[in-house]
């Protein structure tokens, strides 16, 4: 099976926000449906792709085979994940500290991985490790020394991914208080980082 490694493009922007979406269990419907009128969540995600400089298609590896996405890894600089006045003033205060759950943990000066995700027929193959090589490539071409991410306690496979890979844990973060998390069976994440 030929699997083709290559940076997304801006009409990739649509599959892009299906993916984040769903890897996220749903968080781009749960925080900005609503929001805007005449969009959907996925409507202004996919907006948001092809126009802020850094949550961006630009910052996206995909990999493909038979010209569909069958994975893809989105990172970015970690100081983006800061949580701007000009959002927190439009979003309710639940959606707010949702944001803060991940905006208040993270690790300053790394590249952080937002979404990496594997279609399930192609898991196990070395995709996700080829993808997770691409976004430390991208680091290190922006002059980052290390990565981080958040994973959720409970998805086992990741988190083995993820240590196999040189990640470490660095703090657990209760997200039980939450309804978000708590309807969804995910009472904690972890906040990993990887020296490259």
């Amino acid at each position: 099976m030929k699997i083709q490694y290559k940076f997304a493009e801006l009409h990739d922007c649509g599959h892009i926000a299906d993916w984040i979406n769903a890897i996220g269990y749903g968080h781009i419907e749960y925080l900005l449906d609503g929001l805007l009128p005449q969009q959907s969540a996925l409507e202004h995600l996919q907006r948001v792709l092809g126009e802020d400089p850094d949550y961006s298609y630009h910052n996206v590896d995909l990999a493909i085979h038979e010209n569909n996405i069958i994975g893809l890894v989105f990172s970015y600089n970690a100081h983006s994940n800061e949580l701007k006045p000009e959002m927190a003033k439009i979003l309710s205060k639940d959606r707010v500290r949702w944001m803060k759950y991940f905006s208040d943990n993270q690790i300053s000066n790394s590249w952080y991985i937002n979404t990496l995700g594997v279609a399930s027929d192609y898991r196990r193959q070395g995709i996700a490790r080829q993808l997770l090589d691409m976004a430390a490539n991208r680091a290190l071409q922006k002059d980052f020394q290390s990565l981080s991410l958040h994973v959720y306690e409970n998805n086992f496979a990741a988190i083995d991914l993820y240590q196999s890979y040189g990640f470490i844990k660095e703090k657990k973060i209760d997200l039980s208080a939450h309804p978000f998390f708590s309807s969804r069976n995910l009472a904690a994440n972890y906040l990993m980082k990887c020296e490259i």
